[in-house]
C-alpha cells in the first residue's frame, strides 16, 4: 500500500530565511513611507508663495510674467508627485492584496489535512499567541511559501523567472532623419540622451541601435526625466507592471534593468550607467551625462536671466540655443507611454513661449523675414496661439500686406473654432480691426 505524503508537523516545518523575512517586511512599509514622505513636500507651501507672488505683481509686469512660468513649472511638479503619490497607493493595494490571497492559500491548505497531521490544536492558547505573536510565525511563512521556485535575483544579473516580461504593442517606426545639429555640436560625455524629438542615445559615442526590450527604454525614460532625484523601486514598478504582483513586477524590473545595462554597455571597466542606492535608482553620478532636456531648460532660464538683467544679444543666444535644441515632443516615437505626457506638454508650452519672444524682439528690431520665420515655427508648433497670430498680423502691416493680415486673422479664426471651438480673443479682434482702419485711412488721404 502506498504512502500518502503529506506536508511535516508545523513544529517540525523550517523557519523562514532571516533575509526573506526582511525583504517581505520591507515591501510592505516602503510604499507607506513614500506616502508619508510626499505628503510632508514643500511643493505645496512653494505653491502659495507663488500664487501670492501672482496676486502682488503687477499687471504685465515682467514680474508678473515670471511668476506666471513658475505657475507653470510648479503645475507640472504636481502631476508628477500625483504620478508617485498613485504608484505609492497602488503598492500598498498591491500588497493587502497579496496578503488576503496567501492568508486564504494557507488556511485552505491547513483544513484539508487530517486533524493528526496539523499537530496540535490550532484553537489552543499557548499555540495561537506564540505564532500569532513571533516574527517568525505565519506570516513570515506566507510570504516565504511561493519563493523557492522563483526568487528574485539580485541586482545587476541576469534573473532567472518563470514569468515573461509584458511588452505593449510594438513602437511606430522613427523617421529616418540626419543627425540633427544638436548632436554635433554637444560635448563629450559618456553617455548622450536626445529626449526631445525621438530617443536616441550615445555612449561613448557610439548610437545604441535599437531597444530589445521596450520596457527597459520607458525604465531609462523615467530615470532621464527625473535625473534630479532618486527613484523608488516601487515606483517602477507600479508605473510599468500595474496589474502584476508584487513579487512579480519586481522579478519583471530586475529582467528590464539587466536588459538596459546591457544596451548601454559600451563604457568599459565596471561602469553602470544605472546605479541602485538606498532602495532607489539614480543614472550613475559619476558618469558625465549630457541630456539635451537639461539643456533645454537651462538655456531658458540663461534667457530669462539676460533679459532681466539687460543683456539683449545673450537673450537672443540662449533663446537660439533652447529652439536649437527642440527636435520635438518629448519621447516623440513612444506611443505607448502616458505617465511623461504632462512634461510633453510642459515643454510644448516652453518651446512656444520661445519662438514667441524670439520672433517678439526681431519686430522690435524691424527684422521683418525673421518675424515670419519664428511665427511660423511657433503656429506650427500651437495652431492656436494669438498672440502669434497677432504678432504676424502686425509683421504684415508693418509691410503694407493687407491682404495678409486678413489672411492671418481667418487662419486664427479657423484654427480656433476646430481646434477649441472658440472665436478670437476681443485683443484679437480688435488688433484687426486697428490694422484695417488704418490703411483705409492712409488710402483715404
Amino acid at each position: 500500500m502506498g504512502t500518502r505524503r503529506h506536508e511535516p508537523y508545523p513544529d517540525q516545518r523550517r523557519e523562514p530565511d532571516d533575509n526573506a523575512l526582511a525583504r517581505a517586511q520591507a515591501a510592505l512599509t516602503e510604499a507607506l513611507k513614500e506616502l508619508s514622505r510626499l505628503t510632508r513636500d514643500p511643493l505645496f507651501d512653494r505653491v502659495d508663495e507663488v500664487i501670492a507672488d501672482l496676486v502682488n505683481a503687477p499687471a504685465r509686469s515682467r514680474a508678473g510674467l515670471d511668476t506666471v512660468h513658475k505657475l507653470r513649472d510648479l503645475g507640472a511638479e504636481h502631476e508628477r508627485m500625483a504620478i508617485e503619490l498613485e504608484a505609492a497607493a497602488h503598492c500598498c493595494r498591491l500588497a493587502e492584496r497579496e496578503i488576503k490571497q496567501r492568508v486564504d492559500a494557507l488556511l485552505a491548505v491547513w483544513e484539508r489535512q487530517p486533524s493528526a497531521m496539523r499537530g496540535p490544536d490550532p484553537e489552543a492558547p499557548p499555540t495561537i499567541t506564540r505564532r500569532r505573536s513571533s516574527r517568525d510565525g505565519w506570516l513570515g511563512e506566507i510570504f516565504h511559501r511561493g519563493r523557492a521556485d522563483s526568487r528574485p535575483s539580485e541586482e545587476g544579473t541576469a534573473p532567472v523567472t518563470r514569468e515573461h516580461e509584458h511588452r505593449p504593442t510594438p513602437l511606430p517606426v522613427a523617421r529616418q532623419t540626419p543627425d540633427p545639429e544638436p548632436i554635433k555640436a554637444m560635448p563629450a560625455a559618456d553617455i548622450a540622451a536626445l529626449t526631445l524629438g525621438p530617443l536616441e542615445v550615445r555612449v561613448a559615442g557610439r548610437l545604441v541601435p535599437k531597444w530589445t526590450s521596450l520596457k527597459a527604454r520607458a525604465v531609462f525614460q523615467y530615470l532621464l526625466v527625473h535625473q534630479d532625484r532618486p527613484t523608488r523601486r516601487d515606483v517602477l514598478m507600479a508605473l510599468q507592471w500595474p496589474d502584476h504582483s508584487h513579487t512579480s513586477a519586481r522579478n519583471n524590473l530586475n529582467v528590464a534593468l539587466y536588459s538596459l545595462r546591457n544596451s548601454l554597455d559600451g563604457l568599459g571597466g565596471m561602469a553602470q550607467p544605472i546605479v541602485y542606492r538606498d532602495g532607489c535608482y539614480i543614472l550613475n553620478p559619476e558618469l558625465t551625462w549630457w541630456i539635451d532636456r537639461n539643456e533645454f531648460l537651462t538655456a531658458l532660464d540663461d534667457a530669462r536671466l539676460a533679459d532681466r538683467t539687460g543683456r539683449p544679444e545673450q537673450v537672443m543666444n540662449s533663446y537660439h540655443m533652447a529652439i536649437q535644441l527642440y527636435r520635438g515632443p518629448l519621447f516623440d516615437d513612444d506611443g505607448a507611454g502616458e505617465w511623461y505626457l504632462p512634461e510633453q506638454r510642459r515643454l510644448k508650452d516652453l518651446y512656444g513661449q520661445a519662438l514667441e519672444r524670439v520672433a517678439e524682439i526681431h519686430f522690435r528690431r524691424g527684422e521683418l523675414p525673421e518675424v515670419l520665420r519664428f511665427g511660423q515655427l511657433g503656429l506650427d508648433n500651437d495652431p492656436c496661439s494669438e498672440a502669434i497670430h497677432r504678432l504676424l498680423m502686425r509683421c504684415y502691416a508693418a509691410q503694407r500686406q493687407q491682404q495678409f493680415v486678413s489672411r492671418q486673422y481667418q487662419v486664427c479664426t479657423t484654427a480656433l473654432r476646430e481646434e477649441l471651438d472658440v472665436s478670437p480673443s476681443d485683443e484679437t479682434t480688435q488688433l484687426f480691426r486697428d490694422l484695417i482702419c488704418a490703411r483705409e485711412q492712409v488710402f483715404m488721404r
